[in-house]
């Protein structure tokens, strides 16, 4: 505690948040690659207005969860739109 304060993010903290970001990029890179194997078979997407409002809502916490990061870093901006 350099300042007298303690972490605001301990050791179990920082793991949970690094584990949690790989579980979850992990998660989207095998069902991107699995959607171009399905694909590239001839496969063909249900409801594909269904799954994109969702990867959109998901691309929002993305970039939401990137700001959080980076504002828990230090960093206030300036922001690009997709931040702001």
């Amino acid at each position: 505690m350099p300042n007298g304060n303690p972490p605001i993010c301990d050791l179990g903290c920082q793991t949970k948040i690094i584990i949690d970001g790989d579980s979850v990029a992990k998660l989207f890179e095998v069902t991107c690659e699995g959607i171009e194997r399905f694909l590239d078979k001839g496969g063909n997407l249900n409801q594909p207005q269904n799954i994109i409002a969702k990867l959109i809502i998901a691309e929002d916490a993305a970039y939401e969860f990137q700001r959080a990061v980076l504002e828990g870093m230090g960093y206030h901006g300036p922001w690009p739109k997709c931040l702001s």
